[in-house]
């Protein structure tokens, strides 16, 4: 208990200046450490270094998180370029082979006609020499060796003769 003294105060025991010491003693042990933590520059650095180590490490990851990411999308987008190249190849050899196919088989076609034009022909000109007189025939041989001889005077009566055609022309339209 507190004793009373004669002015009014009351006196602590001893137990109460016990506490109070204590109580004064843990405060001051706080202040003592907190000034210690202030004035202890190595340790201030330390915790700062490991702090911007933290940090650092912390956006190394992400990078690396990103451009994994980055990584993993291109490569995804190389993927689909491949496969609409290979699909445009496949597709143009495709279009080439249906080409060719067409190609050969105009190519068959124009030759069977070409071939059944040339036995027409064929059987025509036998069909006019055995039906022409043999007087005919040799007047015919004498004028074409004729034309193989003067063969410039032939092509310039030609000549002539269609200059002549437009000229007629040209005036009958007018």
């Amino acid at each position: 208990m507190t004793d009373q003294t004669g002015n009014g105060r009351q006196t602590p025991t001893a137990d109460e200046l016990r506490a109070q010491v204590e109580g004064t003693r843990e405060e001051l042990g706080r202040t003592v450490e907190a000034l210690a933590a202030k004035t202890d520059i190595k340790a201030q650095v330390q915790q700062r270094t490991t702090a911007a180590r933290e940090k650092a490490a912390e956006v190394g990851h992400r990078a690396q998180d990103k451009a994994a990411h980055a990584k993993d999308r291109a490569a995804e987008v190389g993927h689909r370029a491949q496969d609409k190249a290979t699909h445009a190849k496949e597709k143009a050899a495709e279009v080439g082979h249906r080409a060719q196919d067409k190609a050969a088989h105009a190519k068959d076609r124009a030759a069977e006609v070409g071939h059944r034009a040339q036995n027409k022909a064929t059987h025509a000109l036998e069909t006019a020499r055995d039906k022409t007189p043999e007087p005919l025939r040799e007047k015919t041989t004498e004028a074409a060796s004729a034309v193989s001889r003067h063969r410039g005077l032939v092509l310039g009566g030609a000549a002539a003769l269609a200059l002549a055609y437009v000229l007629w022309r040209g005036t009958t339209k007018r």
